[in-house]
């Protein structure tokens, strides 16, 4: 394949899944022999992830000559639309970015980076979608799931508490009712804040059980931190791809998790366990892997090695097909 120009439009670099996709996938296409740009406002460059390409303001979008050109947000259609790139496409994300408007140019195409986000434009739209799903680190593939010596049961939950779509509050209110019954129980939390909001919350954070809450943790090193734990629980809703369970089932954890955005890698009683969002249904599922450790040790064994296929190599590798394909 010639070398493609590739680029895509963000509204900033700060620590968010959506921004993490395209500076992994970026990083993908350069090693691949591909140029990668990221637009934003002010052309700030990330200061928590090492990105190789090139980063650029939405002023100079069209002084590039570009192959494909990816949006997330809708609130950046008019840049994609008037750009001057070969194939224009959204990568829908987040269930919250309707695609009403997007549909009005036929000229775009529409990805989409979990199953679930699949069935539900396929369902509200009748659209069938490009599945540009994935993706975890490669080169920390097949970690060894090494059982944890401390006799202290550890869970893990993402401290993001600024945003009630992660569900963070129902594992919690499932960690304290279990701790009444069970002192032999720990959570930890983790969050980078984003702003002054996230970080005031995580500063005033308290609930009724041990816990931790580890901030601005490096993200090159977040097996460190997943390592600590026995189970990763999550209670997201709207998600589209759910990168923080796909990391706990790379470092070895077993997974409790709704099916927001996992639908691809969760499958109950296999690779985790499938709840409800609510506290009752998450304190039920970690009952029942604090009583049977075999369990616990099973399911983390088999979604370790079923997120192998879900690497960024691979998922650039779709990509790129995708576009010769289409003659790009």
């Amino acid at each position: 394949m010639n070398q493609l120009h590739l680029a895509v439009i963000l509204p900033h670099t700060l620590l968010f899944g959506g921004v993490k996709r395209f500076l992994e996938l970026g990083n993908c296409f350069i090693r691949l022999g591909h140029t990668f740009t990221v637009f934003t406002p002010n052309g700030d460059k990330p200061d928590w992830f090492r990105y190789d390409g090139t980063i650029d303001t939405f002023s100079n979008i069209n002084n590039y000559k570009l192959d494909a050109l990816f949006i997330t947000e809708i609130k950046f259609l008019n840049y994609l639309v008037k750009s001057n790139s070969k194939l224009k496409i959204f990568y829908h994300v987040l269930k919250s970015e309707k695609l009403h408007d997007v549909l009005q140019h036929k000229e775009i195409k529409i990805f989409v980076n979990s199953t679930n986000l699949y069935e539900y434009n396929l369902k509200k739209y009748k659209i069938d979608s490009f599945k540009a799903i994935g993706g975890i680190n490669s080169a920390l593939l097949q970690q060894p799931v090494v059982p944890k010596q401390d006799q202290k049961i550890v869970i893990l939950t993402y401290g993001r508490l600024s945003r009630k779509r992660k569900g963070t509050r129902f594992v919690i209110k499932a960690c304290e009712k279990i701790y009444k019954r069970n002192k032999n129980i720990k959570l930890i939390l983790f969050d980078t804040p984003v702003d002054k909001k996230s970080e005031n919350l995580i500063k005033n954070f308290s609930c009724k059980l041990p816990f931790e809450f580890i901030v601005n943790h490096p993200v090159d090193k977040n097996h460190e931190l997943f390592r600590k734990a026995d189970i990763f629980v999550s209670a997201e809703k709207n998600a589209g791809w759910a990168n923080t369970c796909a990391e706990a089932m790379l470092y070895g954890l077993s997974v409790i998790a709704t099916e927001s955005g996992s639908r691809d890698i969760l499958f109950n009683q296999k690779t985790g366990l499938v709840v409800w969002r609510n506290s009752y249904s998450i304190k039920k599922a970690i009952n029942t892997l604090i009583k049977n450790p075999e369990l616990r040790l099973k399911i983390a064994t088999d979604a370790n090695r079923h997120i192998v296929e879900y690497s960024w190599e691979n998922l650039a590798d779709k990509i790129l097909t995708y576009l010769r394909d289409h003659n790009i």
